[in-house]
């Protein structure tokens, strides 16, 4: 959404959360995933219905594949999020070459594998490249500064092969219990998995493929892999991960945050677990996606079907309200001069009365955003990362950047007050619809980093000057609730099934829906599928 979001490494982000009966006002599970990722390349997914016999589906798949990667089979439903266990090491090896590669390990000389893999490059020709192999993993890189050493990875999905399998479980549980003796094949990458079915149960598991490390070494770090003393031994169980079903709190969420900051109270501590198995980050310790969901479901104690649709599509800034006080401050502190400007006055009085929501009706949200920007590469921000005013220079020039903010904006637009969805869209092929929510940054992360639930990067258009385009972020909405009698479902994407621009799918979800912020239903039920073709066809096997 900026030049400065360039220096913000994206990570995978994406929410989930999970309600249980006793904090429903319908008395069932509700499951929420919405995964935000690019819009395009491998990252995208599909979304299909599968009725065969056994094998009941619904959702959204991995692009080339069969896999259900989020939704619901009959009865059970689940959603992911990035974050996991620690399941892969370097080891540091002594390797030489006798004619062919070879390592060694427990004192002994042993032969590596080789192998050669051609790439092929467009407009160019073929690269061939090298690849060696030891019993531990391939080498990764050879040491700069010394030939002899080299770095092998070890992860145990390198050589797991049951994925189908686990998938094929996973698609035919029956209740809660059934999903997570499937999930604990260990065939996923690392997840945060959450799941709820028809029977009124929800449950979670940090899931991961983990290996059994013999204790006394850095595994953060490379370990000596010339001897067996660092061998793995084994692969931890799932009852060994962080998990808990039913919760007592009656919720939980995990949109890429600490398993500690889950739910209030959380039963999940560091301390409790083995540092490989709990293994958090310091990106995924909490964010404003985690904080404002957490807060959203504490607050409600029956969550009714309305007010599930209306978090997974929040568009409100938690940043906003010290944002606003500090404009406010600096006013009063160091703006006598600025408010003689009715201009500059109107656009304050704006920014105080907005009502901290990202729509894309909202006409104080731009020149804030924009003027945050400025200010997160321009000012110091630590006071109010610390929960304190900036000092009176920094007010003084905050003022500044924001009758600048307010000439650029009448420059590019006409108008300082130009609308959220006039300035951010959605589309592509030339079509494009104003949209809400948002995610920027610039500077100190922890005062000017803002992101909505309803999740929408929007990037400079190269086309057109002024106008920023989504791209990335909320792309495979799902939203289920678990009545006893079936599952209740309802998506979302941000442009349409079809990647055909002569198609009446190419853009329809992006205008009728996510520009709108509304799901459509699933019509999961066979006989709801077929009263709402469009079209069909019959494949025969010959």
């Amino acid at each position: 959404s900026s030049a400065a979001s360039d220096v913000y490494k994206r990570q995978m982000q994406s929410n989930e959360w999970a309600v249980s009966p006793s904090r429903s006002a319908d008395g069932i599970p509700i499951l929420l995933s919405d995964p935000h990722l690019t819009w395009e390349g491998l990252a995208v997914m599909y979304e299909a219905r599968v009725h065969a016999g056994d094998m009941q589906m619904n959702g959204y798949f991995l692009i080339g594949t069969p896999i259900l990667a989020i939704g619901h089979n009959r009865h059970v439903g689940w959603a992911l999020t990035t974050g996991g266990p620690d399941c892969g090491d370097a080891y540091e090896m002594t390797m030489h070459s006798n004619g062919k590669p070879e390592y060694l390990y427990d004192g002994e000389w042993r032969a590596a594998e080789t192998a050669q893999f051609t790439i092929p490059v467009k407009d160019a020709d073929p690269v061939v490249r090298p690849a060696v192999y030891t019993h531990l993993g391939p080498v990764m890189q050879v040491s700069k500064t010394d030939a002899s050493k080299a770095y092998v990875g070890a992860a145990p999905l390198l050589n797991s092969t049951k994925m189908l399998q686990q998938a094929w479980k996973m698609a035919t549980s029956t209740n809660v219990r059934e999903f997570y003796e499937a999930v604990g094949m260990g065939e996923f990458n690392e997840q945060n998995l959450m799941f709820a079915d028809v029977h009124g149960d929800i449950g979670y598991v940090r899931t991961g493929k983990t290996p059994i490390r013999p204790p006394g070494y850095d595994w953060t770090a490379p370990v000596p892999g010339n001897t067996s003393a660092t061998a793995w031994q084994g692969i931890h169980d799932v009852d060994d991960l962080v998990h808990i079903f039913n919760p007592p709190q009656g919720f939980m969420q995990n949109c890429n945050v600490s398993p500690a900051n889950m739910m209030p109270n959380s039963p999940f501590q560091e301390n409790r677990y083995l540092s490989h198995v709990f293994n958090v980050a310091d990106w995924e310790i909490n964010n404003p996606r985690g904080i404002r969901t957490r807060q959203m479901l504490d607050n409600d104690e029956s969550v009714t079907r309305e007010e599930a649709i209306a978090i997974a599509f929040d568009v409100y800034d938690i940043k906003a309200e010290g944002w606003q006080n500090e404009l406010q401050s600096a006013v009063k502190a160091v703006g006598e001069e600025h408010m003689k400007s009715p201009e500059f006055a109107a656009a304050v009085k704006a920014i105080l009365a907005w009502n901290r929501n990202f729509t894309s009706e909202a006409t104080a949200t731009s020149v804030y955003k924009f003027w945050r920007l400025k200010c997160g590469n321009e000012l110091d921000l630590g006071p109010m990362a610390a929960g304190k005013n900036l000092a009176a220079n920094d007010q003084k020039r905050a003022l500044d950047l924001l009758q600048g903010t307010i000439e650029d904006m009448k420059e590019r637009y006409g108008r300082w007050d130009v609308a959220w969805g006039d300035v951010h869209k959605v589309g592509r092929g030339g079509r494009y619809f104003p949209v809400g929510g948002a995610e920027f940054r610039s500077g100190n992360k922890k005062a000017n980093f803002s992101e909505t639930l309803f999740d929408v990067r929007c990037d400079a258009d190269k086309e057109k000057p002024g106008r920023y385009v989504a791209r990335n972020g909320s792309m495979a909405m799902i939203l289920m609730f678990f009545h006893k009698d079936g599952i209740e479902s309802m998506t979302c994407t941000p442009w349409g099934q079809s990647g055909h621009e002569d198609s009446p799918h190419y853009l329809d979800q992006g205008e009728k829906l996510y520009a709108n912020r509304e799901f459509k239903p699933t019509w999961w039920k066979q006989q709801d599928l077929m009263g709402n073709l469009k079209s069909s066809r019959t494949l025969k096997i010959k």
